[in-house]
Order: structure tokens, then C-alpha cells, then sequence
């Protein structure tokens, strides 16, 4: 439904002796009005001046008292303000045509009063006075007056207000600045004044325009205050007050242009509803309550007296945990739903069981797996003592099971055992034009890098050996889902049979054939095999994750000392070659980078293949890496510098 709807425009006209009536008549319907212009003669015979304009408005006050002109004008606008609308009315016109005595009218005679009650005189004394050719008491000012209403309902149980707001402005004169008579400080002040009415005329303009989608409103402080006022959603009244006379017939004409394209901007009224949160509150304590005693009635009826619907306390909650582990783990069948909160609460133990599930898991891999650096001396002692590892890394405790480890460092010797000679790598005569990277990664996972490669395979195999597993057991769940499926299929159409046939009862006890028996049976079966394999599923995916992040951290472990060796053997200048022997000021791992020639492009291509070559799990993750150990180079050189630094001081 449109609701959308014109602005009202009317024109009030102040009594003169000096009537023009020659020039300005009214229409039969009292809604019209038309201005006549003489000719002016000193045009000349070919004259084309327009002598004649009809104006079509909501109605013409002429002589009209103060009650007519608020209860044509204001009284349907303050009604509906009642009602929750916002309401604006609008007074226009040139200085002396009586905008201020129709919106405030005078404070000597009660019959006098104006739009704005007798109480309103107060605002008046803030208005500046001064003297003008055209009114000796002209406000030379715009007065914006808003009025704000609230209405509640005498009954507490409606929540829903209604808020409005009035707004009566009262602008200062809209005629041209000759005609003033003003100079110095009031000149400055019209003019300001006549801007700021342009403006709003520029506003009115772009309203009437259905194709503009920017209004003006920012112009000035006059536009702005009334922007939720001109074409918004409140009822609108424009009253264009205008003298009668003949030697303000210009003025007249330019006031009533304004109420013309004034009609054409459209508002769209709407109810201002608002919520009392302090009565809404109440109204749903007492909602609460009703419904309380509803569902005390309802479970009285059907015999559920033990029902409660307060917060649980310690011994419930601890009751449904214990059901939810029983259904868990297949002794118990189902759950019985007593009330919303406890079902909230069953969901809330399922999530604290799973939680508690996940550490009881990965508690269980740590103890299973033990992971150490080589390089932490104190963590590969701490763990050796407790058993779990001997002193070659190798898992004590489970001699028969796969373990792995992230560079567990071996000793030299076992309790009880022969002490083995320490495998040492010669280092072989450097090169005079260094190998490409793909072949000193070979020699390096051969040599140096032994250890930690021998790590990665063992930790990738048993990745692949818990995939495979997991694999199988996806598809064992699978299998056993549908026939799952096939045995509810059948188990249905035996019931549906049975029913077609009759159905026996014995001692209020219904009676099922052998056949339904046997399915039943065997969908519970069914339905146990398939919760076991779940729960063996969830704990190998959880194993899963464990050794992928293992076998992530031996690939980068394994990237980032080739990296070190490389340029340590190949790339590093001889005059730097002293530094790193023992007793050197620089530490392997630890070279300045500007000191490192650069590999060629082709080379680190090749060392790129290389890397998706031989890291086939996570191609993806080359870049990372690349990154990281960037980063790296860049943090040991800044170190490097700074102890270069300071033995250069020394």
C-alpha cells in the first residue's frame, strides 16, 4: 500500500485597506489563485511579457482568523502527532506578510494567539530585533521550534509507546535585499539570510524531482536541521503568507512560485513505535510464570510429576553424563527427553565427553611416541631416565611397535653394552665449481644428513600405514551401513506384513514371528559393529594428525641443515673458510649472507623440482618453507654481525 502523499501548501493573505483586486482573485473553489499583470506599455507594440499566472494550493486564507487558520492548518498535524506521526509546518513568505503572527501570533489577546501556545513568548526573547524598511520589528532570523511527544497506554501490560515530534518554523523574510533597505550589519545578516533560503529553495527543487537521487541538505545549518523534516516521513503544511498590495505584487508572485514546487515533494508518513524494556521485562517474568503453571497443569494430566524445568544442579548433570557415556559406549539404548534443558545438557556432556576423549588420545600418542631434539641435551637426559627411550633414541618400552621420533640423538653407549665408536664424515676436498644443489641433497641425506632422512622415511611410513588403516575401516563402516540399511529395509517390510497377516498379543504383549526376530537381533548387531568401528575410526584419524605434523616438522628439519650445509661447504669464500674451524669467531649455521655468493637461477630451479620431487606429500608447502628459511638466514646473519662486532672491539 503507497502511503506516500504531497506536501500541503496554503496561502494566507494579510487584510489591507489597499487591496489589489484588479491583480489578485481568488478561484470559485477557494483553492486557487491568480495573479494579473498590466502590460507596461514602454515595451512597445511587439510586447511578449507575461501578465498572467494561476497558482493551484490546498486553500486560500483571506481575512481569515487565528482558530480557521489552526484548524485548517495545524490541528489534523497535531492530532496525528497524537497518533505517533511527526508533523511540520512551514511559514514562508517576505518580511511584514504576517509569517510570525500566524505561527506565534500576539501575546495581548487570547483570541490572537497563533500555531504556538501562549507559553512559547519565552523563546521569542532570543530572537534578534531589527529595525527594517518593510517591518520596524523584524526577526531577522529563522526559529525552528520542535515539540516532542510520548504517549503510553494507561495499561502496564502494553509495552508499545508511540514518540513524534512538531516542528514550527517560522523563516525570516524571503524578499530581495533592495527592498530591505538595510546596510552595514543587518545587510550582512540578510544577505546570509537570503543565502540560506536559496539554498532551501534549491533543496525543495531537488525534491520535486523524481530523477535526483543527491538532495542538497548539507548547503547550510537551515537545510540540514530540516532534513528529516522536507520529504521524510512526516505530514507537511506550508503556509506562504503574502501581501495584498499592489507594490508587492513581485514579492507575491516569487512567494507563491515557491509554494507551487513546494506541492510537488512528497513525504511518507509512518508511525514512530517504541518498546518499553522495563514493562517488556516484566510482561515476560509474568509470561514465564503463566507458562510455568501450564506445563505444571499439563504434566499433572499426564501423570509426569517429577518433572522440573528449574536450572539442573550437580547430581542431574552428573546423571546425564553418565547416560551419555552409556550410550556411548552401547549399554544403554536411548535417551529419554524429559524437557528442553535437558536436552541442551545431553548436547553439553557430548561435547565435555568428546573433549575429555581427545586429551585421553593424545595423552596415550605421547606416551606412545617419544619426540626429542638432538640438539636438547637436557630433554633427551629428562627422557631417558624415565625409560621410555634408550640412549641410541630408540623407544625401550615397546621393542616390537614403530616409533618415531623428531632427531632423537643416540649416545655412544648402552647400559650393560659395548660403547660403539662414534660414526664420524670425513669432509672431502671442496670443489672448485660447486655441485648442483640436486646432487649435494642426495650426498647429503647419504652422509651428513643420514639420521634425520632415516627419521622422515620411518615417520612417513608409519603415516602411510595408519592412512591405509583408517582407509580400511572407512570402508568396513561403509559396508556395514548399508546393510544396515538393507536390514531396516527388510525388518519393515516383515512388520508391514505381520500386519497384513494380524498381529497376535499375549498378556498385553505383542507377538513377532521368528523372522522379524531374527532381524531385530541383527540390526542391534549391526549397529554395535558399526559404533566400534567408529570409535577405532576417530581414534586412527586422531593418530593421523599426529604423525602429519611429525612428518611435516622432519621435512623442514631436513630442508633447513641441507640448506646450512650447502653453503657451508660450497658456497662460502675460502677467506671465510678460516673462521668457521675450531676456535673461529663464527659458528656453523650462523654465515653472514653477504659473504655467501649467490646460486644461479638455474640452479634454483632445479633445486625447486627437486624440492616437489622429493617432498610429494605437501607440494604446496615448498614456499613456506622457502620463506622460513629466508628468515632464518636472515636472523643467524644479524646475530653473526653482532658478535663480529664485538670481538672486533675486544
Amino acid at each position: 500500500m503507497d502511503t506516500r502523499k504531497k506536501v500541503h501548501a496554503f496561502v494566507r493573505v494579510k487584510p489591507t485597506d489597499d487591496f489589489a483586486h484588479e491583480m489578485i482573485t481568488y478561484g470559485d473553489d477557494n483553492k486557487s489563485i491568480d495573479i494579473h499583470f498590466k502590460k507596461d506599455t514602454r515595451r512597445g507594440i511587439v510586447n511578449n511579457q507575461q501578465t498572467d499566472w494561476s497558482f493551484k494550493l490546498d486553500g486560500v486564507l483571506h481575512d481569515a482568523s487565528q482558530d480557521l487558520v489552526y484548524e485548517t492548518v495545524a490541528q489534523d498535524v497535531v492530532s496525528q502527532a497524537l497518533d505517533g506521526y511527526n508533523g511540520t509546518i512551514i511559514c514562508y513568505g517576505q518580511t511584514g506578510a504576517g509569517k510570525t503572527y500566524t505561527m506565534t501570533g500576539a501575546t495581548e489577546n487570547y483570541k490572537h494567539r497563533g500555531i504556538l501556545p501562549r507559553a512559547l513568548q519565552q523563546g521569542e526573547t532570543n530572537r534578534i530585533i531589527a529595525s527594517h524598511s518593510m517591518n520596524k520589528h523584524s526577526s531577522r532570523s529563522h526559529c525552528i521550534f520542535t515539540i516532542y511527544v510520548e504517549a503510553h497506554s494507561r495499561t502496564l501490560s502494553n509495552e508499545k509507546y508511540i514518540t513524534s515530534k512538531i516542528n514550527l518554523v517560522d523563516l525570516a523574510g524571503s524578499e530581495r535585499l533592495g527592498k530591505s533597505g538595510s546596510d552595514g550589519r543587518v545587510l550582512k545578516e540578510a544577505t546570509y539570510i537570503n543565502k540560506s533560503l536559496s539554498f532551501l529553495e534549491q533543496a525543495i527543487i531537488a525534491l520535486g524531482d523524481q530523477k535526483r537521487d543527491h538532495i542538497p541538505f548539507r548547503q547550510c545549518k537551515l537545510t540540514h536541521a530540516l532534513k528529516d523534516s522536507l520529504g521524510g516521513n512526516c505530514n507537511m503544511v506550508l503556509v506562504t503568507n503574502i501581501h495584498g498590495e499592489a507594490a508587492q505584487l513581485e514579492e507575491t508572485l516569487s512567494s507563491l512560485r515557491f509554494a507551487s514546487r513546494m506541492k510537488l515533494v512528497t513525504t511518507e508518513p509512518a508511525i514512530n513505535e517504541k518498546y518499553d524494556a522495563e514493562r517488556m521485562i516484566k510482561n515476560l517474568e509474568k509470561e514465564v510464570a503463566l507458562l510455568k503453571q501450564e506445563l505444571a497443569i499439563h504434566d499433572s494430566l499426564a501423570n509426569r510429576t517429577l518433572v522440573t524445568y528449574d536450572p539442573m544442579d550437580e547430581i542431574q548433570i552428573a546423571e546425564i553424563n553418565s547416560q551419555v557415556r552409556r550410550y556411548l559406549e552401547g549399554t544403554l539404548d536411548e535417551i529419554d527427553i524429559i524437557n528442553l534443558r535437558q536436552i541442551q545438557e545431553v548436547f553439553n556432556q557430548f561435547r565435555v565427553v568428546l573433549s575429555q576423549q581427545e586429551q585421553e588420545v593424545e595423552s596415550t600418542l605421547l606416551r606412545k611416541f617419544t619426540i626429542t631434539d638432538k640438539s636438547d641435551f637436557t630433554t633427551i637426559s629428562a627422557v631417558q631416565k624415565t625409560g621410555l627411550v634408550d640412549v641410541d633414541g630408540s623407544q625401550a618400552s615397546e621393542p616390537d611397535e614403530q616409533a618415531f621420533g623428531l632427531g632423537a640423538a643416540p649416545s655412544s653407549s648402552k647400559p650393560g653394552k659395548k660403547s660403539k665408536p662414534k660414526k664420524t664424515f670425513k669432509v672431502p676436498p671442496r670443489p672448485s665449481t660447486p655441485p648442483s644443489k640436486a646432487m649435494a641433497f642426495e650426498e647429503f641425506k647419504k652422509e651428513q644428513g643420514s639420521m634425520i632422512n632415516c627419521i622422515f622415511k620411518e615417520n612417513k611410513a608409519i603415516l602411510n600405514e595408519r592412512s591405509r588403516k583408517a582407509s580400511e575401516v572407512t570402508q568396513r563402516i561403509n559396508a556395514i551401513k548399508r546393510e544396515i540399511d538393507e536390514t531396516k529395509e527388510a525388518l519393515e517390510f516383515q512388520k508391514s506384513l505381520g500386519e497384513k497377516q494380524g498381529q497376535y498379543e499375549s498378556k498385553g504383549m505383542l507377538v513377532v514371528d521368528e523372522e522379524e526376530f531374527q532381524l531385530i537381533l541383527k540390526l542391534k548387531d549391526l549397529k554395535k559393529q558399526y559404533r566400534s568401528e567408529y570409535k577405532d575410526l576417530l581414534d586412527l584419524r586422531a593418530e593421523i594428525q599426529y604423525c602429519r605434523r611429525l612428518v611435516d616438522q622432519c621435512r623442514h628439519r631436513l630442508l633447513t641443515e641441507f640448506d646450512i650445509w650447502y653453503n657451508e661447504s660450497f658456497v662460502i669464500p675460502a677467506d671465510v673458510q678460516m673462521a668457521l674451524k675450531p676456535g673461529g669467531s663464527i659458528r656453523p649455521g650462523m654465515v653472514p649472507s653477504s659473504k655467501i655468493t649467490s646460486l644461479g637461477e638455474d640452479d634454483l630451479d632445479k633445486f625447486t623440482q627437486l624440492q616437489q620431487t622429493v617432498l610429494p606429500e605437501g607440494p604446496d608447502s615448498v614456499s613456506f618453507y622457502n620463506a622460513k628459511i629466508k628468515t632464518e638466514q636472515k636472523h643467524n646473519y644479524l646475530k653473526t654481525m653482532t658478535g663480529l662486532q664485538r670481538t672486533h672491539r675486544k
